[in-house]
């Protein structure tokens, strides 16, 4: 393939306000605020970020932190911080690891069990807000685009 050198025209100031990056950004602030808006008015005292680290345990309880900040995407340092509220709010507990003194393993409480059905459908609720006028099909392209990009850029 042959590869072209750009024009004038293609080196023009780049419209940030048009740019992948921007966009993303943009997206994804105004989604975790509908996230939050509707976790409150639904009176919860928990945030999205810490709805996440629930929902990762909901999915398999019993994970240590660099195992949740692994499937998190965040780092160790603030999935500890998260932790640290969630079992200050007796959502969560740390059990040691019985074959490494070193490491532990974070447990639902039966308080943050309870809760999985009920900001589950929160969850759904935002979704279906923040999918408004998608169709099935246009929401499973975007997911499936949004992922090969990540993948690009990783």
């Amino acid at each position: 393939m042959e590869h072209t050198p750009p024009s004038a025209d293609d080196l023009r100031p780049f419209p940030l306000r048009q740019s992948l990056g921007f966009l993303l950004v943009r997206t994804a602030l105004k989604l975790r605020l509908l996230g939050n808006v509707i976790l409150q008015e639904a009176g919860e005292d928990i945030t999205v970020d810490q709805w996440g680290i629930l929902n990762l345990l909901w999915e398999a309880d019993g994970q240590t932190p660099v195992e949740l900040a692994r499937r998190a995407d965040k780092d160790k340092p603030n999935v500890t911080r998260l932790l640290k509220i969630l079992e200050d709010k007796q959502l969560v507990a740390r059990r040691p690891d019985p074959k490494d003194r070193r490491s532990h393993h974070i447990v639902l409480t039966e308080a943050g069990a309870a809760l999985k059905d009920r900001l589950l459908g929160l969850g759904i609720t935002c979704y279906e807000r923040a999918c408004q006028g998608l169709s099935k099909q246009e929401i499973e392209t975007l997911k499936s685009l949004l992922n090969r990009l990540y993948a690009n850029v990783s």
